[in-house]
């Protein structure tokens, strides 16, 4: 039987504890373009968190605006 991996939304805590400063650069970005699907950035954005060690919504919530951009900025 073959192990496979499955990624649910949201993800559980991988037991990451220490945060990384995200570059700026590395954030996915949201600009509420009809043609862009909101739940696709909001699972970037969760794995991009997580790896850099923001594991509480608190946590993420200090670099989240920083990935919206026009309209969804506004």
């Amino acid at each position: 039987m073959e192990n496979i991996v499955t990624f649910e939304f949201p993800m559980k805590d991988l037991g990451v504890d220490k945060m990384h400063n995200i570059p700026p650069s590395a954030l996915p970005k949201f600009y509420g373009l009809e043609n862009k699907d909101p739940d696709t950035f909001l699972f970037e954005f969760e794995v991009l968190s997580r790896g850099y060690g923001y594991c509480t919504n608190s946590q993420r919530l200090q670099v989240f605006p920083l990935t919206l951009k026009g309209a969804a900025l506004r």
